[in-house]
């Protein structure tokens, strides 16, 4: 089973697809019109391209070789963890709704990891959905230090985006 598949092309390489009467990459067409031979079901919604692409809700932008928050779905996180550090208690629903999109966000904030630590220890042995969990000095000063990191973090860059000349900085040439 197969649900997505990434290539890459060069802007402008396409070609009509008529099942979707839309242009497409050319390798993606060819490997739609192998699926339509074989039988393999796909939808127009999953044929997906452009220089940035959305993924499970992240912008990746292979130009820049990024993965980021689209701006309102940063914000709206912020305003969220703000808002939970704001009060004093909660059910452990919102709890764990909040760690959810916290952990969501970590694909592409990666080092932000540690700053459950401390959520996750006043949620530990709790099971009853509506308990009201009270948020203490550290829990409150975590999720400020998210918020604040989060606000002025670009994401994540994949690979430095550098020049390199095989024909001057090759420290070795074979030829067969």
């Amino acid at each position: 089973y197969v649900d997505n598949c990434f290539s890459m092309a060069l802007e402008g390489d396409t070609e009509w697809y008529k099942l979707y009467q839309m242009h497409l990459p050319h390798e993606q067409v060819k490997l739609l019109m192998l699926w339509d031979y074989l039988g393999i079901p796909h939808k127009r919604g999953k044929q997906v391209w452009g220089a940035i692409l959305m993924v499970i809700g992240f912008s990746l932008d292979p130009n820049a070789l990024t993965a980021t928050l689209p701006e309102e779905n940063k914000v709206e996180l912020i305003q969220q963890v703000r808002a939970f550090a704001a009060l004093r208690r909660h059910p452990l629903n919102e709890w764990q709704q909040l760690v959810g999109w916290m952990n969501w966000s970590f694909n592409v904030y990666p080092l932000m990891h540690p700053v459950l630590s401390n959520i996750y220890f006043k949620m530990r042995g709790k099971s009853v959905q509506s308990a009201q969990i009270f948020i203490n000095k550290d829990v409150r000063q975590d999720l400020t230090w998210f918020a604040e990191h989060i606000e002025r973090s670009s994401g994540v860059y994949f690979f430095a985006n550098i020049d390199w000349n095989p024909f001057t900085e090759a420290d070795l040439t074979v030829f067969s």
